[in-house]
């Protein structure tokens, strides 16, 4: 029981004002029940002395038999008795009882002459009330009614000053266990002027503002998740990357070396040094166009598009790249078709915009079988616009449709140059279509190969 007082400000509340009011109450009637009867008798005794000394005032001025009459009647008037004597006879007024509640408290004697004697009387007043002592007699015979009383009201005083004043502490006790845990989905609608009122209109502005920090702190939080996982992705990229190239320059400088060093020891065939320094050569320039795409990727990859960004013309330069392309194309008789009827205006960096296209249509020819047929179009789609560069005559297994824009990655398994490429290709325009936000897919049609970019 103890401790659940302890722990309840509701319990204490009323127990303190119970206690208080009780104190009180029983305090302010102990000071009622010692006064009031002291007083009333101080009051009494006075207007008794008034009231004799008008009395006397009037009997000087009156005969005998009147002067009877009027004490008399004031005997009647002030509940006293009055006793009017001389040497030789003693008259009484008012009945004198000897019971509790009427005996004599209080007297006052005096003399009086009346006009029509010279006599002088002795005058005795004497109040008959015991009122002083009835009303203590009668307050503390109601002592106990009264303390019921004072008790009940007590209590019905400190139940209602506990749920007025703890009721809404308790509301924002209980928001405060809701702060502990994070929880800022409420609001205190105590409603009050007061310090109450000012303690949870604070306790609302601060939930609000927490409530937005935390949603700042879960986006930047989650932003910065989001960001530790593409660097992991990046750098497990990168790392995917550099063994790749190491791999690829492996084995083209290995052949190098042998050769060259055939050559210097004139080992058999190598003392023609006419046939095989050609042979170098070619090996030397595919390991110099290979560093070159490589070092061009890194320089993608680390600049600041922003500054670069320039409005170029889709079609203009679509036009461009099919002309740079176009003497391929004849070689291997394939016709190249634009329907774009609708420019479009891109914000872009053109050197690495030529690339892309240059890239795309590029692959379009070089893997299309002689006599096919390249299109190049825009489709409308939701968000805008999709470049579609299509190629037939050519498919791509489904197995290597996710591994397309992984570097060196060639859908021909014998590594062949002539046949597959650098493999850095698609590797290139994705890393430009990425620095631009650029969405993009390459998927099966059933006439061939379709390379779709979605331009906003």
């Amino acid at each position: 029981m103890r401790k659940k007082i302890k722990n309840s400000l509701s319990i204490k509340v009323f127990l303190w004002v119970f206690t208080a009011l009780t104190i009180c109450s029983m305090l302010i009637y102990g000071i009622v029940l010692t006064v009031l009867p002291k007083q009333y008798q101080v009051t009494s005794d006075k207007q008794l002395d008034e009231n004799t000394a008008i009395l006397v005032s009037k009997l000087q001025n009156m005969r005998y038999e009147e002067a009877v009459n009027e004490i008399y009647n004031f005997c009647i008037q002030n509940n006293s008795a009055a006793i009017l004597s001389d040497d030789s006879k003693t008259l009484s007024f008012g009945e004198i009882k000897t019971n509790e509640w009427m005996v004599m408290t209080s007297s006052i004697a005096i003399t009086v002459t009346f006009t029509d004697s010279k006599t002088e009387y002795a005058l005795v007043v004497s109040s008959l009330s015991q009122t002083a002592d009835i009303i203590l007699s009668l307050m503390l015979r109601f002592l106990p009614a009264v303390f019921a009383i004072i008790l009940l009201l007590s209590s019905l005083s400190a139940f209602i000053c506990s749920k007025v004043i703890v009721s809404p502490i308790a509301k924002i006790s209980q928001i405060s266990k809701r702060m502990t845990s994070l929880d800022m989905t409420w609001r205190c609608d105590v409603e009050s002027n007061d310090e109450i009122g000012v303690l949870a209109s604070s306790l609302n502005t601060m939930a609000g503002r927490l409530q937005e920090t935390m949603e700042e702190l879960t986006n930047a939080n989650s932003q910065l998740t989001d960001d530790v996982e593409k660097f992991k992705i990046l750098e497990e990229q990168r790392r995917n990357f550099f063994a790749a190239v190491s791999h690829e320059l492996k084995t083209p400088l290995t052949i190098l070396k042998g050769q060259i060093e055939n050559m210097i020891l004139g080992y058999g065939d190598y003392q023609n040094y006419e046939k095989y320094l050609p042979e170098a050569l070619k090996a030397t320039e595919d390991i110099e166009h290979l560093v070159k795409e490589i070092i061009a990727i890194s320089k993608m990859q680390s600049m600041d598009l922003k500054d670069t960004l320039q409005e170029v013309s889709l079609n203009q330069t679509v036009n461009d790249t099919i002309q740079a392309i176009l003497p391929i194309a004849q070689d291997k008789d394939i016709q190249i078709y634009q329907n774009i009827f609708t420019d479009v205006v891109l914000s872009v960096n053109p050197n690495l915009w030529n690339k892309v296209l240059s890239n795309i249509i590029g692959n379009a020819v070089r893997h299309s079988p002689c006599g096919e047929n390249v299109f190049i179009s825009m489709q409308p789609c939701e968000n805008g616009n999709t470049l579609v560069i299509k190629n037939t005559g050519a498919s791509i297994s489904e197995a290597d449709l996710p591994h397309m824009f992984t570097p060196f990655y060639r859908t021909d398994k014998s590594r062949n140059k002539a046949t597959g490429g650098s493999g850095l290709g698609l590797y290139i325009v994705k890393t430009i279509l990425d620095l631009h936000s650029m969405t993009y897919c390459i998927k099966n049609t059933e006439q061939g190969v379709a390379f779709y970019l979605y331009l906003s």
